[in-house]
């Protein structure tokens, strides 16, 4: 939602997906966990975790590092 509402407005957005090791209280430290990335101007690429109220670093985009890949096989 919050990825839609900043591109309303014009801002580019993105949805990063990773892991987080910032310590055991976090959500998300030991599993998959998602966020989002908003580009600023002067500042470049930010990263938002509004799940855990903080701001990680290091994320990448999803389609670069997909949980799942794999070929979709045609019907011929």
């Amino acid at each position: 939602m919050m990825i839609g509402c900043l591109r309303s407005l014009g801002l580019p957005a993105r949805y990063i997906s990773g892991y987080l090791r910032s310590g055991p209280r976090v959500v998300g430290a030991d599993a998959s966990h998602a966020w989002l990335s908003a580009y600023c101007s002067g500042f470049g690429w930010l990263d938002f975790d509004p799940t855990n109220d903080l701001m990680p670093s290091g994320g990448r985009d999803y389609g670069d590092v997909s949980p799942v890949k794999g070929i979709v096989p045609t019907l011929e």
